[in-house]
């Protein structure tokens, strides 16, 4: 969402983003996105801040997030409408609130550690920790489910969570669930 964020306001430098202003092709604004994310430093550099901007609830950021959400939100609902699928929207903003609860409940169970200025966990086995708090302090994907894990089970009693991604997310979700 950070280079989404800084794109979209690369595309309206001089005001806030309209509120009738829609990105034609959500698709393709996000491929152009990630080829400044991908080519250019200093765009990188404003996204990763953007992100921590967006989680630390500065508006300007919320309002183009929640614009850009309400764009997919959109797209996705006439297939969704097709399908007969009703849906009850928590999206990822929604555990926002909890992620600090959650990573204290770890960091009380002596698997947070510092590492490189991040906050990490180091899962036996894996080459790699699972970051939970970047070195600028932002939180993540990591973060975020793991408090959305902790969410389901005790707010909402659930009993069953099915997780349906592709293949490009085993590793994370194995080091999140072992985590869990």
């Amino acid at each position: 969402f950070g280079m989404l964020i800084e794109y979209l306001f690369e595309k309206y430098p001089n005001e806030e983003v309209p509120a009738d202003q829609a990105i034609e092709d959500l698709e393709a604004f996000y491929k152009e996105s990630k080829k400044r994310f991908d080519s250019d430093t200093a765009f990188r550099e404003r996204a990763q801040h953007a992100v921590v901007s967006l989680q630390s609830g500065v508006e300007r950021y919320r309002k183009a997030w929640s614009h850009i959400c309400e764009i997919s939100r959109q797209g996705f609902q006439r297939v969704y409408q097709r399908l007969g699928v009703d849906l009850e929207e928590k999206g990822e903003s929604f555990y926002n609130p909890y992620i600090p609860g959650v990573i204290k409940l770890l960091s009380e169970e002596g698997l947070v550690e510092e590492s490189q200025g991040a906050r990490v966990i180091f899962i036996e086995g894996k080459n790699i920790p699972l970051i939970v708090v970047k070195s600028d302090g932002g939180y993540n994907y990591a973060s975020t489910d793991l408090s959305a894990l902790w969410y389901r089970v005790n707010e909402e009693k659930a009993e069953w969570i099915i997780y349906v991604t592709d293949v490009g997310q085993k590793d994370h979700f194995d080091m999140v669930f072992t985590v869990s």
